[in-house]
């Protein structure tokens, strides 16, 4: 009597929990998360793989995850499977966002990188995204210094390495960042060569 009583509180505490937790899009979930997500060793889909993502991305242990009917298993795997979609990789752009306290902007003009911007970023994207991650978003993200509407300007580059700091910024912010840097990198490589050529030409 006593046992069956508890599990169906225990039922009603937890439905109330995954109400709050679970997320539903990349805009609820953090870098952390997302770098402890494609950290698991397990094939996709499968119910081991399934409830370790759970545990993540809904930020509840194990243990809990473990006491899930399998009913209730398929209906959040539902949820977790539309934001590990890749459609959810494509993200908009946020040239502003606040966070820690602090106003930073996207980089404003990225085909007036540096050589050590740019030598850094291509460096941390061929040595792994996921490892790199707090690194790539630090040089694409700076504290902005001025700001008038849409104009904005942003500290210089100073290659400091702030180990974890962004690992509470959310995914919907960094997909739009990388992927838009990304979509231009080849461009800017390419313009990069033929600067150095014309230059070397010129010498």
């Amino acid at each position: 009597m006593y046992q069956s009583h508890w599990n169906t509180l225990f039922r009603q505490i937890l439905y109330i929990i995954m109400e709050i937790i679970v997320p539903d899009s990349m805009a609820d979930v953090t870098v952390k998360q997302y770098r402890d997500l494609s950290n698991i060793d397990l094939k996709q889909d499968t119910t081991e793989w399934m409830s370790e993502s759970i545990a993540i991305l809904c930020n509840i242990d194990s243990v809990i995850v473990n006491k899930l009917t399998l009913n209730e298993l398929d209906r959040i795997a539902v949820v977790i499977n539309k934001v590990t979609d890749p459609e959810q990789n494509n993200q908009e752009l946020q040239k502003k966002i606040d966070y820690k306290g602090k106003r930073y902007g996207f980089h404003p003009n990225l085909s007036k990188l540096t050589v050590g911007e740019f030598a850094d970023l291509e460096s941390y994207c061929n040595g792994g995204y996921f490892e790199n991650l707090n690194e790539i978003i630090g040089i694409l993200y700076r504290p902005i210094v001025t700001e008038g509407g849409d104009f904005y300007t942003i500290e210089d580059y100073d290659a400091v390495v702030l180990p974890n700091y962004w690992d509470d910024l959310k995914m919907d912010v960094v997909l739009g960042a990388t992927n838009f840097f990304l979509s231009i990198a080849e461009t800017l490589t390419t313009d990069l060569v033929n600067y150095s050529k014309a230059d070397q030409a010129q010498t």
